[in-house]
């Protein structure tokens, strides 16, 4: 018995470089052939929350690094693996059943893409200890594009077959909703991404991609209706006050069924000094005040509210050249997370940063930003979200924080396939 998946997009013969292994609910006899073996051959394990069983980490060579990520962000993940991968170490690791019972899963194969990492689902037994995502999981592989057999799009009168929600439209532009597109195309349901067309090269999800904004609320309920959709799913960034609120009117216009899928905020710990303020602006005068060589990670068109400090000596990095005035003296980089603790340290250290100004967007892709601060003593400058949920829709819409508490969401009010 043996079985592994390698996902779609990546060359079928590229080496991979992290093989994500379910070793079952026990005895080591259940796992399959190439599980221990590629066990036996690893150079460094990981493990999750210390729940796999004894035996199968005594399959390791004794000259294999072990190493427990239960209190590693997925920053410090990274910075192992990656630190593995520089050793030529081939890197296994360990998930208690099948990797697709943990949460974590589709965060680190995010990270890895983002990375350029190549990785490997290798299946395992469910362990009963957990709880697989919901049955959209064992959907059809086949990717649905929303056309019909002429390769015309065709949806319009269509109507839902019991435990199928029809269309679903995804508002995204963030890894949460890429991972869910993929997720829900993997299960053979129809999905359309939305992205707003700001980004010249985004990362694409599976599926059918829509590129450009609708033009308001209006705009949106009548896509929402001419396309027959049946579910909308907001996984926008929390800095997208616009689509977020054009998406809460034309649902409630349209009867639509509305989910925000939304990051969690990041939570001050021990060590931090971060000073919270409501807005850009505000972030902008506490800089001039008191510091003289910030890091700004607020996004190619926030760098550009700091454009009339004249004293400050700034590290700019976005994704992508920011399209309006910078400070007098700037370094910029072009970069995309995600990133290594080891690498924001070094990058502080090296440019002498005294504070680091960013939103609070959350997510572990970029939280490595804060460790590195946190190590260095550097204090942050938060930006709060906005608070447009409370000022300009009468009714917050439900809310998730996860992928798999999405993916529960149209379970619960479609059913299974």
């Amino acid at each position: 018995m043996s079985g592994a998946t390698i996902p779609d997009g990546m060359p079928r013969d590229a080496p991979v470089a992290v093989h994500l292994v379910g070793v079952g609910p026990g005895p080591v006899d259940l796992l399959t052939v190439r599980a221990s073996r590629l066990i036996a051959m690893s150079g460094t394990c990981l493990h999750a929350r210390a729940e796999e069983p004894s035996e199968a980490l005594a399959l390791c060579p004794p000259t294999a690094r072990v190493v427990d990520t239960a209190s590693l962000s997925t920053g410090q993940i990274l910075d192992e693996i990656r630190a593995a991968l520089s050793r030529g170490d081939r890197v296994v690791h360990l998930f208690a059943g099948d990797p697709l019972q943990h949460d974590e899963t589709p965060t680190l194969t995010e990270v890895f893409d983002a990375s350029g990492i190549t990785w490997e689902l290798v299946p395992g037994i469910p362990h009963p200890a957990h709880t697989t995502s919901p049955s959209l999981m064992s959907g059809s592989d086949t990717q649905v594009d929303g056309r019909g057999e002429d390769g015309v799009a065709d949806r319009a009168g269509a109507s839902p077959t019991p435990g199928d929600p029809g269309l679903i439209l995804v508002l995204g532009g963030t890894g949460e909703a890429r991972r869910l597109a993929d997720l829900l195309v993997t299960a053979g349901l129809d999905v359309v991404t939305s992205l707003a067309g700001k980004i010249a090269r985004p990362r694409l999800p599976r599926g059918e991609v829509r590129i450009g904004e609708f033009g308001g609320a209006s705009e949106l309920a009548r896509w929402l209706r001419e396309n027959s959709v049946n579910a909308l799913i907001d996984a926008t960034d929390p800095f997208a006050r616009k689509i977020s609120v054009d998406a809460a009117h034309s649902a409630a216009a349209t009867g639509v069924p509305l989910l925000r899928l939304e990051r969690p905020e990041w939570q001050e710990t021990a060590g931090d000094e971060w000073i919270r303020v409501p807005d850009l602006q505000t972030a902008v005068a506490v800089v001039r005040q008191r510091f003289r060589r910030p890091m700004l990670t607020v996004g190619k068109h926030g760098a550009s509210a700091f454009a009339g400090d004249e004293r400050g000596s700034y590290l700019i990095r976005c994704s992508e050249p920011p399209p309006g005035p910078l400070p007098q003296r700037y370094l910029l980089v072009l970069d995309r997370g995600p990133f290594g603790v080891d690498a924001e340290r070094t990058l502080m250290a090296r440019h002498r940063i005294d504070v680091l100004v960013t939103r609070d967007s959350g997510g572990e892709s970029t939280a490595a930003k804060l460790e590195a601060a946190r190590a260095l003593h550097i204090p942050v400058v938060m930006v709060d979200r906005p608070q447009h949920f409370a000022t300009e829709v009468e009714t917050r819409p439900e809310t998730v924080y996860t992928v798999p508490d999405a993916a529960r969401w149209l379970v619960s009010r479609f059913g299974s396939r």
